[in-house]
């Protein structure tokens, strides 16, 4: 018969295995979050509060703020709004001061040591609210609770945008009807997924961007059916490679936009789209003959005005809509105007006297219409005070990885100040596609060198001659089916991240990287990354005053587009211009050849620079291991890349400015040390990506398409056989 002590001891036992066991789960300190969850911007950082704290070990109760009492004895994190005179009165009793005149978007953030510790997150509103929880969550990531915080931050870009150019259907393509692109074929599924845009949202509110404009030819077959014109609208969805979607009819994707743009809302943005002109793709289709894209056919005028009423009345939820005359349209500049005015701005504007409480904006491109006459020809809209008109400049032409003062719509520029119009500017990365351009230093110089900021209202980072959405194009499987912006997630972070607090650190970068790889040395391959980052702009910077546009270069293939893609030759560097206004205060291969550049940086000097960093970044990547992570390899590899890419372009500079001074025998040894960087990134691109199809150039078969034109620009100065690339 047992004893009672053995008794006892059998019953302890259990629960002597599960303390052992389980003794985080016993022991892990309490914290309280306290937030109104009915407010989605908040909730959502809320959320991201309680993984990091549950990422360090600490048990989280979620709390209504409503709750909040002063005798609440466990640590705690308050967000709220500057605005709640309860929550500040009991913040003020923990001994707390009143954060100075939030503004919009703008945080204050501040510890409390008294008793218990606290972490209080004020925003000047919901979206400021927003930024605070997820600054707060960053530093719990980093830090855990053992930091203390005294900092109140406010948006340097208000407005902070991505562009996308999406097809929404095979039969209504984005930019220019070309949909033989690979990644605009992958796209048309992604776009009906909303997963897809609930993660790309999340992602990008962590990441500080506030605006998404989606561009296409011509949407509304896909969103609205115009009274008169109902043959215009797409019966169902269809795409590529088997993808279609008989189920998505018109009332099942208005419900689809309607929750997308909601779900931005939610994540604080705001949501736009755009469209070309003269374009009425699938429309002409269903009414041939009658709908055409010509400017002088009323018919067109009368289906695109309804088209701009009914796409008003059918998504109270968005915020505005973007028009382009510029790239489809024959009229003589003046007239453009008058045209896009008849086309949406009337309607627009009678939409906005009979629904006085819907506020809308309208963004017109300056690209084929200037301001000045803008005002003349859309006038009556402007003096609307529930309606915004603003104006849109391509900044940059296409190379925004260039020189950090870009000049090529100066007057533009210039115009919009004198008129104090609110005017986005368009920055259009057509430069990096593959590789994650990690620089800090170039777009802390860029966003500083922004001229005009007093009317700068928002920029939008995109690309036109790339679509992205989800990763198709690694032979690592394991690696496609990811967002591109997670794939890329580096550049992405820094636009976003910089433009909102303009003295954040490059120790959050570091901490970054050392939270996602913390096997290696995060100041390793933080400097790595920047040196190997720093030499392709400066390529593009030497020769951005001829190649300025997509369809003159693109530099990670050095191809432009002709006759489906030709190889930029040695003997094209020779002529080139160096971009509008020069940050760097470059010389052109022609002046430093001559020896004519004064006290501008001559090729020569850029050659050497360019080696130089591209090799210190090559001797700091080749000391890491990725120690088998997938994703790190990918990165260190990424970094390699960008070193052989431009060390290759060192060398090609060096070459065709010794060619140009006559010195033949100089410029062959140059290219043929050319050519062997270039074979160097040439088998590593082909080692980890498949061919592909962009809007205007081919990488095919294979990244090997160059070899041969290479070897021809060493072969032309009298090299013989194979370089010696050993």
């Amino acid at each position: 018969m047992k004893t009672n002590f053995q008794k006892n001891i059998k019953r302890l036992c259990p629960l002597v295995i599960m303390l052992i066991a389980t003794p985080a789960l016993l022991f892990a300190e309490t914290v309280g979050v306290f937030s109104d969850n009915s407010i989605s911007q908040i909730k959502f950082a809320a959320n991201d509060v309680k993984s990091a704290l549950e990422s360090k070990g600490f048990k989280v109760e979620m709390n209504d703020l409503s709750k909040l009492k002063s005798s609440y004895s466990n640590k705690k994190i308050v967000i709220a709004l500057e605005s709640d005179k309860k929550i500040i009165m009991l913040f003020t009793e923990a001994g707390g001061k009143v954060p100075n005149g939030l503004g919009e978007q703008a945080y204050a953030l501040q510890t409390i040591t008294q008793k218990q510790n606290s972490y209080w997150v004020f925003g000047g509103d919901v979206n400021g609210a927003m930024y605070g929880g997820l600054q707060l969550a960053e530093n719990i990531t980093f830090d855990g609770l053992s930091g203390s915080y005294n900092e109140q931050v406010s948006p340097d870009f208000k407005q902070r945008g991505v562009k996308l150019n999406l097809p929404m259907d095979r039969r209504i393509p984005t930019y220019s009807g070309y949909m033989g692109n690979t990644s605009t074929q992958y796209a048309v599924k992604n776009v009906w997924d909303m997963k897809f845009w609930e993660a790309w949202f999340d992602q990008q509110a962590r990441n500080r961007y506030n605006v998404l404009s989606v561009w296409v030819h011509h949407p509304f077959p896909a969103l609205v059916k115009v009274p008169g014109y109902e043959k215009a609208c797409l019966p169902s969805i269809e795409g590529f490679f088997g993808y279609a979607d008989p189920t998505l009819t018109l009332e099942k994707r208005i419900a689809f936009w309607r929750q997308v743009m909601t779900y931005a809302h939610n994540r604080g943005f705001s949501f736009y789209f755009f469209c070309w002109n003269v374009c009425a793709e699938y429309a002409e289709d269903m009414y041939p003959g009658v709908i055409t894209e010509k400017e002088n056919n009323p018919t067109t005028l009368d289906y695109l005005s309804k088209s701009m009423k009914a796409l008003l009345e059918t998504y109270p939820e968005l915020d505005g809509f973007g028009i382009s005359a510029g790239d489809n349209m024959k009229l003589p500049k003046d007239s453009r105007g008058p045209w896009t005015w008849k086309a949406y701005g009337k309607a627009a504007y009678d939409y906005a006297l009979l629904n006085p409480d819907r506020k809308f904006t309208m963004i017109h491109r300056g690209l084929g219409a200037g301001i000045l006459k803008l005002y003349e020809d859309w006038g009556p809209l402007t003096k609307l005070p529930n309606m915004k008109f603003e104006y849109s400049v391509k900044y940059a032409n296409a190379h925004m990885y260039s020189t950090l003062t870009p000049k090529w719509y100066e007057a533009d520029l210039s115009d919009a100040a004198k008129a104090g119009q609110k005017t986005w500017l368009t920055l259009r990365n057509d430069d990096y596609f593959y590789m994650d351009m990690g620089d800090p230093e170039f777009v802390r110089g860029y966003l500083k060198n922004i001229p005009y900021r007093q009317v700068i209202n928002s920029f939008n980072i995109g690309s036109d001659i790339y679509h992205p959405t989800r990763t198709y194009w690694c032979k690592d499987t394991t690696m496609n089916g990811q967002l591109e912006i997670q794939r890329n997630w580096y550049i992405q972070m820094l636009w976003g991240r910089i433009a909102y607090n303009k003295n954040i650190s490059d120790d959050v970068f570091k901490k970054y990287m050392a939270q996602r790889f913390p096997q290696v040395s995060s100041e390793t391959l933080f400097n790595a990354w920047a040196l190997a980052s720093r030499q392709l702009p400066k390529v593009q910077e030497l020769t951005q005053g001829s190649w300025g546009l997509d369809a003159h270069w693109y530099a990670e293939a050095s191809m432009y587009p002709q006759n489906g893609g030709a190889f930029r030759f040695l003997d094209d560097f020779t002529v080139t211009e160096v971009a509008r206004t020069s940050s760097s205060n470059l010389c052109s291969v022609a002046s430093s050849a001559a020896g004519t550049c004064g006290t501008k940086k001559s090729t020569y000097q850029l050659a050497d620079e360019m080696e130089a960093d591209a090799q210190s970044a090559l001797a700091l990547i080749n000391g890491i291991s990725s120690q088998g992570d997938a994703n790190l390899e990918v990165k260190i590899n990424n970094i390699k890349q960008q070193a052989y890419l431009t060390t290759h372009f060192a060398y090609k500079i060096r070459a065709a400015t010794y060619k140009k001074a006559n010195q033949t025998e100089k410029a062959r040894e140059a290219m043929g040390k050319a050519y062997c960087w270039w074979m160097k990134y040439a088998n590593s691109m082909d080692a980890m990506y498949k061919g592909n199809k962009f809007r205007t150039v081919t990488i095919a078969p294979d990244w090997h398409y160059a070899d041969a034109f290479q070897l021809k620009d060493y072969t032309d100065l009298g090299g013989v056989g194979i370089p010696d690339c050993k």
